[in-house]
């Protein structure tokens, strides 16, 4: 399925013919050290062409092949830079994959809670990804995304979710933190329907607001508690760096309501209480993934459930394998981001950004 969506771009031919010359013969022995070196993709060349809608199509289908066994992901691997007179405090995280039949692979370095770069004028947190042909192994592209992509893919599965477990007429939609992933998440959300949008968070949700008012022409109010918000929603999105939980059972909405929680992605966060967690419907996206970083995490810890207690992974759910909303009852998806995703979103980043002339 993802190769309808990689046949849409004429440079798929690129991957393979970047080695070849034209009477079809390897060009490898004409090159110091057998290949040519990666393009590098700078960070205001990313963001200007690349956007959630791009990546929406293409994560769905990630999830799908996820779901039949077509990817090859591993577990993520952390580096925790400890605080000392010589670096930190921080952390690395590194994910990849590969997606059956596609032509490349992906791998991930995103370093985050660099907080002390905050005194040197610089930002907490940079990324790159590192796109690879999948015929020769060479890596074909090097993306400065600083979490720009990261958080693309993301919002692309937000908007899955919100496609997959929720009903057309939930249309009242909360976002409890409001930066730069909820951004991505308000943006996902309208792709899939009109809606209303309604935002708490400790500082920032007035700008979020108007800023998503005037991109989206939809309406977005700040509420002064997290509590209102939860009342009042439909869908709520968490996407917090707290380990804290956010929310609690009996704030949320009679009706029935989907929370789709992305703040939780290493061991110390927690955004969604245990008890919200048993009473759920709960979808993952990646079990094996959620179970030691994710929410799922959690309620393992407390004993209220165990991984037999996962209702489905969201692939299973887009593949139709597994139903999605049924009637008034609590759906919590947990959004940990696997490597699936990234080499979806790796994938069309290099499509797009390899035919530019720069």
């Amino acid at each position: 399925m993802i190769a309808s969506t990689i046949a849409r771009y004429a440079t798929r031919r690129a991957v393979s013919s970047a080695f070849a010359t034209s009477n079809g013969t390897a060009a490898f022995s004409t090159i110091p050290g057998g290949f040519p070196p990666p393009r590098l993709f700078d960070y205001e060349t990313v963001t200007k062409n690349l956007t959630v809608a791009d990546a929406i199509e293409s994560v769905e289908e990630a999830f799908s092949a996820l779901a039949k066994g077509k990817v090859d992901v591993p577990m993520p691997m952390h580096i925790g830079i400890d605080e000392s007179d010589a670096a930190g405090p921080g952390d690395c995280h590194i994910k990849g994959g590969y997606i059956s039949s596609t032509p490349t692979f992906t791998v991930k370095l995103a370093c985050v809670s660099f907080y002390k770069n905050v005194e040197r004028g610089l930002p907490p947190g940079s990324g790159i990804f590192v796109v690879v042909n999948a015929v020769t192994g060479a890596p074909l592209g090097v993306f400065q995304e600083n979490r720009f992509m990261t958080d693309l893919r993301t919002g692309a599965a937000g908007a899955v979710s919100m496609k997959h477990c929720t009903t057309g007429d939930q249309d009242v939609v909360g976002f409890i933190g409001c930066g730069a992933i909820a951004r991505n998440m308000a943006r996902a959300a309208a792709a899939v329907r009109p809606i209303k949008g309604l935002a708490y968070a400790h500082e920032g949700a007035d700008k979020f607001c108007a800023d998503m008012e005037a991109e989206l022409g939809m309406p977005f109010v700040t509420v002064p508690t997290a509590e209102e918000l939860c009342g009042k929603s439909d869908v709520i999105f968490t996407q917090t760096p707290g380990s804290e939980p956010v929310l609690k059972l009996e704030w949320l909405n009679e009706k029935g309501v989907t929370i789709i929680a992305s703040g939780s992605d290493q061991p110390t966060k927690q955004e969604i209480p245990v008890d919200v967690m048993k009473a759920s419907k709960y979808v993952s996206d990646l079990t094996k993934q959620t179970s030691k970083v994710g929410e799922l995490r959690s309620a393992i810890k407390a004993g209220v459930m165990t991984e037999d207690d996962v209702y489905a992974e969201l692939g299973e759910i887009v593949n139709g394998t597994k139903k999605g909303r049924e009637g008034n009852e609590i759906i919590v998806v947990d959004l940990t981001g696997t490597g699936a995703q990234d080499a979806a979103i790796g994938q069309v980043a290099w499509d797009k950004l390899s035919i530019l002339k720069i």
